[in-house]
């Protein structure tokens, strides 16, 4: 048997880790570049509009399908609006509207939320970054970044456990997903740039 043959290849996750590696990396560049440019608890606001926007039109599209039995608790947009509100603002207004992967199968809906699980893992970190630029304690305003807190080595494990369950004729869909929501989330932060400089 070859070595490319797809029963000897690694689990998907370890395979969507390898696959949009160029594609996490561009995105990465460029929303850290941001982040360190946040010197206002205006700027954060305007970070966290960036982020809304494309988490809630994406969890809204891989609602039907995700059926990971911790669902409901790794839904992250509506974390998003009580940090703005914690922080006495309110979530900046824009015509644009992201374009986000079509999600049209369970596979597909699992490799976009491979994309928004794995953000979780460097989240505390940029938390203590954002929160240091303001000279404030990453607490009120900060639960979308802190995440799961110290659970979330945890949760990142049973995410990615249950990803592992999917089978060889899902790898390829899962593959795609992931990558083009890395894609489309880079097009919208370079879509919603604008709203920094109001």
């Amino acid at each position: 048997m070859k070595e490319t043959d797809p029963s000897r290849q690694p689990g998907i996750s370890a395979y969507l880790k390898s696959y949009t590696h160029i594609e996490h990396q561009a995105l990465e560049k460029l929303l850290v570049r941001r982040m360190k440019q946040v010197r206002s608890t205006t700027d954060y606001i305007r970070l966290l509009g960036l982020f809304y926007y494309y988490y809630h039109a994406l969890e809204s599209a891989m609602a039907p399908w995700l059926d990971i039995p911790d669902a409901l608790s790794r839904r992250k947009a509506a974390s998003i609006l009580e940090d703005i509100k914690a922080l006495g603002g309110v979530l900046p207004e824009t015509g644009l509207r992201p374009e986000v992967p079509p999600i049209s199968g369970r596979a597909a809906a699992l490799g976009a939320a491979y994309v928004l699980e794995g953000s979780t893992l460097g989240g505390i970190i940029i938390a203590g970054m954002i929160s240091g630029q303001l000279r404030m304690q990453a607490e009120e305003g900060f639960s979308f970044f802190n995440g799961y807190g110290a659970a979330t080595g945890e949760m990142w494990k049973k995410f990615r456990e249950y990803l592992d369950t999917l089978g060889e004729n899902d790898r390829q869909p899962a593959a795609e997903a992931a990558k083009n929501t890395f894609l489309t989330f880079k097009d919208w932060a370079i879509a919603y740039e604008p709203i920094f400089q109001i």
